[in-house]
């Protein structure tokens, strides 16, 4: 069109003299004659008239042949992706969205690994996040020279990526329901394919988002009613147990049978022996399986390390029950504690304590052989026995050595550290355990350089009783009573060691560490209240806190303030003051919470070391090779714990709902760290752990399962406590 303009004196002065609007020159537009199109080889020659003022205007419609739709390519591309997704379970997800390098690799059998951008570098998936990760902050940022723009520019190989790792999956058994998100990828590629190269990075972002957001949406469609219905931040979190549980070649649950396993960590706890722990698995599972409804993993899980059950413990590595390694003293307690919650939070969940698991080793009975011996998996029991036997052994103690001990088995340790004790003092009920040369708790790194004379030296041996492990013995003692009472548990309780045929009740073991709980574990605010507790006064350094250690080698390891004391809260709240707990917890919130973790131990102890560097290769005792892992670090499971008890104690002294929802708000506000953080990582998990502060740690596991595990456990006592 040609835009004509009266500038004639008379319109001029009728258009700045007018009083009370400000209006420009009259004018109109004409349509132009004369233009003509000429096509020489690829282009297209406009010929416009001479006359073509300023303002006049010209809109011309392009197409690319070959590459149009009837429906328009854009809505081609953007459409049926939900209904080629609706018949994904959620292992076909974890193929889909996740899978890191180890997985791929594993899944392949060495062929295929992530894909590499050049320019770039590797991405952290080989599946549909790993692109969209980076893809989202291109299209944020409109930043079109991302070497991903250019490499879609410069080929097609991006494409073929992502179509043939579904085509090739689609075809083996048990990934069946991948033939439909292979053959939409397909269509779309193949449309998109014509396109001119300048515009093949837009219209892949457009396929890979949709897709994602298909593949997304489907999984929290297969996930529990809080979990649909919950926030973005929940949801994401949920995901994880997506991101983290899948099938492996090298890491089944079992010898002989693959099933999904879940692994620590990605990328470095995600195959073969490093990939399920005993711990980890049961620190992880209430919240990534029962709390997201993913009921049939979690029992599969816990019949698979309730068949290798030996020294009345489960494995610290599972190595799908062939090389299982028992060196873990708190792992036992996380696995009783789940298969509690098992009971109360799945529908008919009692039935698991009938279920009938074949043993890997013969009850009672400490002997080793291999898993192809024929004694292998020849007795079974119900996870009613298993309990008991677990309940049993530490009753009347333990005192063994690792089978394979010495340097084969782990090159680090000292040989007395193989050695493993645990025995229950009567006087109190609490159970110790553990020695100098070893570290039997979550806080296991081992000393390693010879440079700085470490080798062999734990960071934190963590000896005597764990205050966690004390609140979780509680916590299951008190729970098989009540079963008992219900004439739901047929066991009365224990055989007391030594003491020929006395037994002592679940109930009256449980009254016994209740009786002393505060007495042994709480550090009074005054120093004139300390002859009411075990205390010595020379050695505190922190008031009002909960012993970390009770009676450990070294006297002032029982008084060091790290984020362990909210486990026992958050299982056994009953064994606490409320008072004492209030403060305790408040002085943790000051000292040892981090924008998303919980520092592992008091800034103010000599011992403190916040930023871990497992490469550090110096003189320093402390630091070198990493020993500092547990002794400053902010580790973020912990969070989990930390909030829970807060939420629970701080209701208990709130009186209207006003007062109940500042409660809340507190700890919502407490959870500003982490929604950041999973939101921006490219892995949409939370880290294993960061520095001091928050500071990125470039050693830690970049998404841990146990780091969002945990903080959904929070969301399922907040939504109770509100029914409540």
């Amino acid at each position: 069109w040609l835009l004509e303009v009266d500038a004639s004196q008379e319109a001029k002065n009728a258009t700045v003299h007018d009083p009370k609007t400000l209006c420009g020159l009259p004018s109109r537009t004409k349509d132009i004659r004369g233009v003509n199109l000429e096509t020489r080889g690829q282009d297209t020659i406009i010929t416009i008239p001479e006359k073509f003022p300023p303002g006049s205007i010209a809109l011309f419609e392009t197409w690319t042949p070959g590459a149009e739709r009837s429906e328009g390519l854009d809505k081609f591309v953007t459409s049926g992706a939900r209904q080629a997704f609706s018949q994904c379970d959620l292992t076909d997800l974890n193929f889909v969205l996740y899978r890191c390098e180890p997985e791929e690799r594993d899944s392949s059998f060495g062929s295929d690994g992530v894909y590499a951008i050049p320019n770039y570098g590797p991405l952290v998936y080989a599946g549909l996040q790993g692109w969209w990760s980076v893809l989202r902050d291109v299209i944020a940022k409109n930043d079109l020279g991302h070497p991903i723009c250019q490499h879609l520019r410069d080929g097609q190989w991006a494409l073929d990526y992502c179509h043939g790792r579904l085509q090739r999956m689609s075809s083996k058994e048990g990934y069946e329901h991948l033939q439909q998100p292979a053959e939409w990828l397909h269509e779309r590629f193949e449309a998109i394919r014509k396109v001119p190269s300048f515009l093949l990075p837009r219209y892949f972002a457009m396929v890979i988002q949709t897709a994602y957001n298909a593949a997304f949406e489907r999984g929290i469609e297969l996930m529990a009613d809080n979990v649909r219905t919950g926030q973005n931040f929940l949801q994401s979190l949920s995901m994880v147990s997506v991101q983290v549980t899948g099938y492996m070649n090298n890491a089944s649950l079992w010898p002989v049978k693959t099933v999904p396993s879940l692994a620590a960590g990605l990328p470095h706890f995600s195959s073969d022996w490093a990939r399920c722990w005993g711990r980890d698995i049961f620190i992880s599972l209430r919240g990534l399986l029962l709390g997201t409804g993913r009921y049939a993993d979690a029992k599969e899980h816990i019949l698979a390390f309730a068949s290798v059950l030996k020294h009345g413990m489960i494995p610290n590595l599972l190595s799908g029950g062939k090389l299982p390694r028992y060196n873990s003293r708190d792992s036992i307690w996380f696995f009783l504690q789940n298969i509690q919650d098992y009971t109360k939070m799945v529908p008919n969940g009692m039935s698991i304590m009938q279920e009938t698991v074949e043993r890997r080793f013969l009850p009672y009975d400490d002997t080793w052989f291999s898993h192809e011996d024929p004694r292998a998996y020849s007795k079974t029991s119900t996870i009613e026995d298993i309990i008991q036997e677990s309940l049993q052994r530490h009753a009347s103690g333990m005192s063994f050595r690792e089978h394979n001990a010495g340097p084969n088995l782990d090159s680090q340790m000292k040989d007395e550290g193989f050695n493993i004790d645990i025995h229950v003092d009567w006087d109190t009920g609490i159970i110790f355990g553990g020695n100098q040369f070893n570290c039997g708790t979550w806080m296991d790194k081992m000393g390693e350089s010879e440079k700085a004379g470490s080798k062999g030296v734990p960071g934190t041996p963590r000896d005597g009783a764990a205050v966690e492990i004390t609140g979780m013995l509680y916590s299951t003692l008190v729970w098989v009573d009540d079963l008992r009472q219900q004439g739901k548990y047929k066991y009365d309780g224990v055989s007391i060691s030594g003491e020929g045929d006395k037994v002592i009740s679940f109930k009256n073991w449980a009254a016994k560490i209740k009786e002393n709980f505060e007495r042994c574990y709480y550090v009074p605010l005054k120093h004139k209240d300390d002859r009411k507790y075990d205390v010595n006064s020379k050695v505190v350094n922190r008031r009002g806190i909960y012993k970390d250690l009770y009676k450990s080698g070294k006297e002032y390891e029982d008084y060091q303030l790290r984020p362990n004391f909210p486990i026992a809260m958050t299982v056994a709240p009953d064994l606490f003051d409320p008072e004492h707990a209030l403060y305790a917890l408040h002085m943790a919130d000051k000292h040892l919470r981090g924008p998303t973790g919980m520092a592992t131990l008091d800034p103010s102890d000599l011992n403190y070391r916040p930023n871990y560097n497992n490469a550090e290769d110096s003189t320093d005792f402390h630091t070198s090779k990493g020993r500092n892992y547990h002794q400053g670090p902010e580790w973020l499971w912990p969070t989990g714990f930390f909030l829970r008890a807060l939420l629970r104690f701080d209701l208990m002294r709130r009186k209207t709902p006003e007062e109940k929802v500042e409660t809340y708000q507190q700890v919502t506000r407490r959870l500003a760290g982490c929604m950041k953080a999973i939101k921006e990582s490219p892995w949409a998990g939370l880290t294993e752990l960061t520095n001091q502060n928050g500071a990125f740690c470039a050693d830690s596991s970049p998404t841990q399962a146990w780091s969002a595990g945990c903080l959904i456990d929070l969301f399922h006592d907040a939504r109770e406590f509100s029914a409540n």
